[in-house]
């Protein structure tokens, strides 16, 4: 089942329902793996569908903020966010080793083997060790699956009210704003972090507009695909960014400054294509004010004139 609203269901219900499906969907995951013992690839794919169903359901908060109330968003936010924490650092540690191999396929002749080699090493075995400790000494899956469970249990207690397109305006709204912030601080300033920020907050805008897609009609629908394309153009560019900061904080272990002086360029050449794509495409996203992109989505919801009173769903 898709992460999405029906259009012949009240946005409250469907809204519920799709929080209850991802987590469902994150239990059966971490259930597997904690009563199979999983290992290796099995554990990676536990990991990704996690954090995915805890992304979705962290902009599905976003979208009802105000009906939850802001104790209650909170709470809720900051329990998936902690859970997701320890699987994020084994995520990180695998994402590296990927990274590198990805760069190696790309561009085979612009760094030695040996290079590659020894870094492609190091991260590995960091990332057999970090796994160790957060999933087997920890016990982090059935630490998650219990933070899962006693969520699922107090979906029961939201406080949602039939409201239409009024029940997610607001919450696309805000997301559409914080992240059209998120472009102007990048842009004045492209550090790792304001680069990583604007990319979490174009994937909560990405999340929501899924959730709304089915109503979408005209050149607003393409903004599900267009808003995935640079959430994934500004990943890439972070996952070289964390590539580049861990092995320039230990040069020995990977090879001595000498050998990672041609590799840095080779990132950077890399970061910088995918910045430049990201802009271009984000100016097109982020051309309009919060409240025009919201009238613009409302009217393609509506397959009308936008205006408050619009009940799309």
């Amino acid at each position: 089942m898709s992460f999405q609203l029906k259009t012949d269901e009240p946005a409250h219900e469907g809204l519920t329902r799709n929080v209850r499906h991802q987590l469902e969907k994150a239990l059966r995951h971490l259930h597997a793996s904690v009563d199979a013992q999983q290992h290796g690839a099995a554990q990676t794919a536990t990991i990704g569908e996690v954090r995915k169903c805890f992304k979705r359901i962290r902009a599905v908060l976003r979208l009802v903020r105000e009906q939850l109330g802001e104790d209650r968003y909170r709470e809720e936010n900051y329990c998936f966010r902690d859970a997701a924490r320890p699987l994020t650092q084994v995520r990180d540690a695998g994402i590296l080793v990927e990274t590198v191999d990805e760069l190696r396929e790309h561009l085979p002749k612009a760094v030695a083997t040996a290079t590659f080699s020894k870094i492609r090493h190091a991260l590995v075995v960091n990332q057999n060790e970090v796994s160790r400790r957060i999933l087997e000494q920890d016990q982090a899956f059935a630490k998650v699956r219990d933070i899962a469970t006693q969520a699922l249990a107090r979906l029961a207690d939201w406080s949602l009210q039939p409201a239409g397109w009024a029940a997610l305006q607001a919450g696309i709204r805000r997301t559409y704003r914080t992240a059209h912030r998120a472009l102007a601080l990048a842009a004045e300033s492209p550090s790792v972090a304001h680069l990583h920020e604007w990319r979490k907050q174009t994937k909560y805008l990405w999340h929501q507009l899924q959730l709304v897609e089915p109503a979408l009609v005209g050149a607003e629908g393409e903004l599900v695909n267009q808003t995935h394309a640079l959430s994934t153009l500004l990943g890439e560019d972070h996952d070289l960014a964390v590539l580049r900061e861990t092995l320039a904080a230990d040069p020995l272990s990977y090879g001595g400054h000498r050998h990672l002086k041609s590799f840095f360029v080779l990132i950077d050449s890399r970061r910088a294509d995918l910045q430049r794509r990201a802009f271009t495409l984000g100016r097109e996203i982020y051309k309009d004010s919060p409240t025009v992109f919201t009238r613009r989505v409302a009217a393609a919801l509506c397959h009308e004139d936008a205006n408050e009173t619009c009940h799309p769903i």
